[in-house]
């Protein structure tokens, strides 16, 4: 298939005054990531068009992203799952949960252990890839579809009691309408738990890993709120990192009752800039090359020895 891209303006203020930050990515796959200077959001611009995307996340991404995904035999719900142990901590998990959906399942490993939480729960998920669509459907999982943007939502109206955004959020070419789906299916009294890559704390080399062509947002705090505040939610709980993923940022909320407005500030822009300019920086130096190169050879004389 051949590859289209599209042009588009930032996300959350529309703007399309932006710094070019890098044209380097994971697997050198094509990107182009900008940052907006009038609200600080991070994206790809210009980027892969929508039937790109949706064939590569249906033929390619397992592929480069989930290789293992053939192999795996059985899901382990007993170990520790991150998702429970923040909603209790900060006591937001519900007392019951008639529907779960999973929007970016995988083959359903948090579905399946809520479905341990909540015995009598309903199941579902929208996935695009055609491999694990299969393996849902095999653990009774209903999945809704494959393409996120559809009207799933009208179906599904006021529904789910827990929706769970585990790494998807910054893979969406239209945060905002996509959002506005999931304020829209949420219940009256349900939930949204999202986490995303944190871009003010990134973990991994830049160029060579945290920068990825179907990570089309890179998301901080001030953006999540905005986004959070644009369509309507209330955030009950927001956190950066701990101690089950030091470089990622999550989010709890449920349906606002009130409209609050966004806060754009140059601020938050100057202070992703600084972030992504001295890393890219810090990564460029000799010193931080040969460290890299010299953690490679340590890693394969481990596995050799192993």
């Amino acid at each position: 298939m051949e590859y289209k891209f599209e042009t588009v303006d930032c996300n959350l203020c529309n703007s399309n005054n932006y710094e070019v930050i890098s044209k380097k990515g994971k697997f050198k796959l094509p990107i182009n990531v900008v940052l907006c200077k009038n609200c600080g959001l991070c994206y790809l611009n210009p980027r892969w068009d929508h039937n790109s995307y949706l064939h590569f996340y249906q033929n390619d991404y397992d592929k480069y992203y989930r290789p293992q995904i053939k192999k795996q035999q059985s899901i382990d719900n007993h170990i520790m799952n991150p998702i429970e142990d923040r909603l209790k901590k900060v006591n937001l998990l519900p007392k019951y949960a008639t529907r779960i959906l999973d929007i970016g399942s995988g083959v359903g490993e948090n579905l399946l252990h809520f479905k341990s939480l909540f015995k009598e729960s309903q199941l579902f998920a929208i996935e695009p890839s055609l491999e694990s669509q299969i393996k849902l459907k095999e653990i009774d999982v209903t999945v809704i579809g494959s393409d996120v943007g559809t009207s799933w939502d009208v179906e599904y109206k006021d529904q789910f009691d827990i929706i769970i955004m585990r790494h998807v959020l910054e893979h969406f070419l239209d945060p905002i309408k996509i959002m506005k789906k999931v304020r829209n299916a949420l219940s009256s009294s349900g939930i949204v738990y999202i986490a995303v890559p944190n871009n003010l704390k990134p973990v991994q080399n830049l160029e060579k890993s945290w920068f990825r062509n179907v990570h089309t947002y890179y998301f901080n705090k001030y953006s999540l709120g905005n986004l959070s505040k644009l369509i309507g939610l209330e955030i009950l709980k927001i956190q950066e990192g701990d101690e089950f993923n030091k470089g990622e940022i999550y989010l709890i909320a449920k349906k606002s009752k009130i409209n609050s407005p966004p806060v754009f500030s140059k601020l938050h822009y100057e202070e992703q800039l600084s972030v992504l300019v001295n890393q890219l920086n810090y990564e460029n130096k000799l010193t931080y090359i040969i460290l890299g190169k010299v953690k490679k050879v340590i890693l394969k004389l481990k596995s050799l020895i192993n």
